[in-house]
Order: structure tokens, then C-alpha cells, then sequence
């Protein structure tokens, strides 16, 4: 598959994952909302990390 590719469609999907996580996590957390933002931010960069790594490791 071309990189490009990938990199356009793990980051479309990364986004997904994002909008999930803001709407999910505040009403899961509804006593910190502020940390629930944090937290779906940092798991949102920990998942374009990990794609980022995984497709730099296929097409090595």
C-alpha cells in the first residue's frame, strides 16, 4: 500500500478515535471534566504515535 495512503487514512482514523474519546470521556468522568479533555487529548496522540511508528516500521 502506498505510505501516503496510510498515513491519510491512520490519520482519519486517529481523528475518529479523538471525537469518540471527547464525547465518551466526559460523561464517563463527569466529576473532572477538564482531566477527561486532557485525557482524550493525550490518548489521541498516543494513538497517531503508535500508527506513525508502526507504518515507519512496515515500509523499513
Amino acid at each position: 500500500m502506498d505510505s501516503r495512503l496510510l498515513d491519510v487514512l491512520t490519520g482519519v482514523a486517529s481523528l475518529l478515535v479523538f471525537i469518540v474519546l471527547l464525547i465518551v470521556l466526559p460523561d464517563l468522568m463527569k466529576e473532572s471534566i477538564g482531566i477527561a479533555y486532557i485525557l482524550a487529548f493525550v490518548l489521541f496522540l498516543i494513538t497517531m504515535s503508535g500508527a506513525g511508528y508502526i507504518i515507519n516500521k512496515k515500509i523499513a
